[in-house]
Order: C-alpha cells, then structure tokens, then sequence
C-alpha cells in the first residue's frame, strides 16, 4: 500500500478540501494501481465513500475528487443509486492520464463565491442600464425549469445563466475575467465530480435558485442578488462535496 505524505492527512471533514489536493492525487493513484493489478476486475463495485475514507484516512470528500478523477480517465464509473464500479476497459486511451494538478474543484468553487457574489451585487445595480441583458438572465432560467432530460447535468445552461449575470453588469472586464473560470467547468475532473452527484431533484432545485436570482435582479436590490446567488453557489458545493467539506470563504450572509 503506498504511503500517503503526511503533510497531506487532513483532520476530518472540517478541515475541507482546499488543502488536499496532494491527497487527492495519492489515493487516485493507489486505487488505479489495484484496478490495474486486477484487485478489482471491470464491473467491481468499490467500497463506499466511507470506507474508503476511513481505509486512507483522508475525507470522504478527499475519496468522492478521487473517485471523479478515474472516472475522467474512464477507470470507472458511477451509476445513480448503486455505487462506483470498475469501468469496461474500451477507454484504455485515457488510462494512466491524471486530470492536470492545477484542477482543484474546491478551489473553483472558492473562486466562484469569491467572485460571483460580488458580480451579483454589481448587476443588480446595472439592471437600469441593460435592460436587455436582464432579458437575456431571464431566457435561460426558463430554458432550465423546461429542460427535457432532468436527471443530467444542465451544465451549458447553467454556464450561460452565469455568463448572463456578468454580462448585466455592462463590465467587459468582468465577463473576461470569469471566462476562465466557466471554462474550468467544462475539465474533465470537475464534470465527473457533476455527473457522481446530479439527479433530478438537485435540477429543480438549481432552476429554483436561478428563479431567486432573476427576481432579486428584477427588484434591483444589490444585497439580496448577492444573497441569493452566495446560497445558489454553496448549495452547489454542498452537493458535490459534503456539507461540512469546504473552508471558505465563510459565509456572509447565512450559517
């Protein structure tokens, strides 16, 4: 069994993601080399988030971004309900390649509340002047709450949500600053991280969240944007990580 750094161990749950990257990085290791080994044989179920924390001593929100790591190298995969199985070996092209170390899904997350929550504010108080680009915030709310197939992730709806958001601030430098971060979205690790952790119900709910947005945009009222748009995004992260797993920023506006 290969020796997790020390450095790397966290404290519980409440110690959060963003430290663990190295962690991450060494238990999907491990676990490909027992797949490769044939510890597991395709159409293996994997032991649980649970045990498989407590086998590394790591979080279980450490084991789900490992898990989503071989999954985006096609070593695995989730199946709703069931657990995570040893992937048929047809995608043996991606086999050996780790998702960049500079994708960190928890980090992503933290940029987003950091700078969504404030483009939120800013918008709210542009409405007046883009009255259009509201339009265009509105279009993609609805095009979620209709969207045919619930049960998978919505994600280029939800990109052109947030994009829209940005553009009503009428801040060029705003949308181009997020850019890079919406594109982050589309990485292989963090939309395997999406796939492990949507259903339905959590689609109905993100529509729900935009609906809130929109209307605190509509009434033009800067706090309640950002209000809104922080409880969307730490919604979101509760979902693919763990209630407890993720340090900051702290919260605003709520516990």
């Amino acid at each position: 069994m290969i020796e997790l750094d020390p450095s790397s161990a966290e404290a519980g749950p409440a110690a959060g993601l963003r430290p663990s990257l190295r962690a991450f990085e060494a238990v999907a290791h491990e676990l490909a080399v027992l797949v490769r080994a044939g510890h597991f044989v395709p159409g293996d179920r994997l032991p649980s988030e649970r045990q498989l924390a407590a086998r590394f001593g790591v979080s279980r929100p450490t084991i789900r971004v490992a898990l989503g790591a071989l999954e985006s190298m096609g070593l695995v995969e989730t199946r709703p309900g069931s657990g995570t199985f040893v992937a048929k070996r047809e995608r043996t092209a991606a086999d050996g390649t780790f998702p960049s170390t500079d994708e960190n899904p928890a980090e992503l997350m933290e940029a987003r509340i950091a700078l969504e929550v404030a483009v939120a504010r800013l918008a709210a108080r542009r409405v007046p002047a883009n009255p259009e680009a509201l339009e265009e915030v509105r279009l993609t709310v609805e095009a979620l709450e209709r969207v045919a197939s619930p049960q998978d992730v919505p994600d280029e709806i939800d990109r052109d949500f947030h994009r829209a958001v940005a553009r009503l601030t009428g801040n060029t430098y705003v949308v181009a600053l997020l850019e890079p971060v919406w594109e982050s979205m589309s990485k292989p690790l963090f939309t395997a991280l999406l796939r492990r952790s949507w259903s339905a119900e959590l689609t109905e709910r993100t529509a729900a969240e935009h609906r809130s947005i929109l209307e605190a945009l509509r009434a033009r009222d800067p706090e309640l944007a950002a209000f809104a748009m922080e409880r969307h995004l730490r919604a979101l992260v509760a979902a693919i990580f763990d209630e407890d797993a993720f340090e900051g920023p702290p919260p605003r506006f709520f516990a």
